[in-house]
């Protein structure tokens, strides 16, 4: 039997939505809340294992998904994700303020796990 630390589960829960989102996706389904954040989470997620920078991390998460791809009113209640990644420079919490919607939108701020973003 595998024991997981607490880390491992959260990101095995956020992998598991991420893949029951893309599933609803493929169906031509629009996504809630709890699918579209994991969804953004576990894009960022990959991102920054296959060795992207912070600047493209950002840019995943934020372009990710739309308003059209989510049920209306999602975009208006997700308004932050915090999402710690682990890039080559170490992990760090990058925080998404409205991750859904317009290109205008604000994006992201960093730093590093243990600090307050």
């Amino acid at each position: 039997m595998t024991f997981l630390n607490p880390t491992e589960e959260d990101r095995l829960r956020v992998f598991l939505l991420a893949e029951l989102a893309r599933r609803t996706r493929a169906l031509g389904l629009r996504l809630n809340a709890p699918e579209a954040v994991a969804l953004i989470a576990d894009e960022m997620h990959f991102a920054a294992r296959a060795g992207k920078g912070y600047d493209e991390v950002v840019a995943v998460g934020m372009n990710a998904l739309s308003e059209e791809q989510v049920m209306d009113g999602v975009a208006d209640i997700v308004t932050q994700i915090r999402v710690e990644v682990l890039l080559e420079e170490g992990s760090r919490l990058i925080v998404l303020r409205h991750p859904i919607g317009s290109p205008s939108r604000t994006t992201a701020s960093i730093s590093p796990v243990g600090e307050r973003a």
